[in-house]
C-alpha cells in the first residue's frame, strides 16, 4: 500500500534493502505522509516509519491519525520524541461544517448551505471521517461530468451507501 501512495506504479522489491532504497528515493521529494488507524501499526512498522522519518535524503513530513494512535507512539519511544505536536480533532460544530467542506474539495463549493446542513443532520453529524467518505462517493458519481452540479437527490443517493435508505 505504501508503494501505491508513493505512486511508485509497481511492488516493493522482495529483499528489504532494496525496498528500503526504493522508497528512500521516492521520499527524497517533500511529501506528506498521513497514515490512518495508525494504532493499529505494529511496534516494528512504527519503527520502520521512524527509519524513514530521519533518514537523511528524505524530506517527509508524516502524520499519523486514528483514536488512540498517541498510545501505540508512546510504545516505540523513538518515534514518539520525534513528534512535533499533538493534535485532537473535534467534530465540526454545524456552522463550521460548509466553509470546511468547501475548502476540503472543490465538490463542496457550490452545494447550497441548506444541502450542506441537511447532510450534516443526517449523516455527517461533524464528524470529518463522514465527511471523507461522502465526498469519495459523490467524486465517484460526478467523475468525468464537466460541471457537475451536486443536488439534493445526489446526496440523498451518497447518505445511503453509507447509511442505508433515509
Amino acid at each position: 500500500m505504501l508503494a501505491d501512495a508513493l505512486e511508485l506504479g509497481r511492488r516493493l522489491p522482495h529483499g528489504a534493502g532494496e525496498a528500503d532504497l526504493t522508497l528512500v528515493n521516492a521520499l527524497r521529494q517533500p511529501r506528506v505522509l498521513v497514515l490512518d488507524e495508525a494504532q493499529r501499526l505494529p511496534g516494528p512498522a512504527l519503527e520502520f516509519l521512524r527509519g524513514l522519518w530521519d533518514h537523511p535524503d528524505t524530506d517527509t513530513a508524516l502524520v499519523l491519525a486514528g483514536a488512540g494512535s498517541e498510545r501505540a507512539l508512546r510504545r516505540v519511544p523513538a518515534l514518539a520524541s520525534r513528534v512535533l505536536t499533538w493534535e485532537l480533532v473535534p467534530r465540526l460544530i454545524p456552522r463550521e461544517v460548509a466553509t470546511v467542506m468547501a475548502a476540503f474539495h472543490p465538490l463542496w463549493e457550490d452545494v447550497s448551505e441548506d444541502d450542506v446542513a441537511w447532510v450534516d443532520e443526517h449523516v455527517g453529524h461533524g464528524n470529518f471521517r463522514t465527511w471523507a467518505k461522502l465526498t469519495s462517493h459523490l467524486t465517484a458519481e460526478t467523475y468525468g461530468k464537466s460541471r457537475p452540479v451536486v443536488d439534493r437527490r445526489m446526496l440523498e443517493r451518497a447518505c445511503a451507501r453509507l447509511m442505508g435508505p433515509l
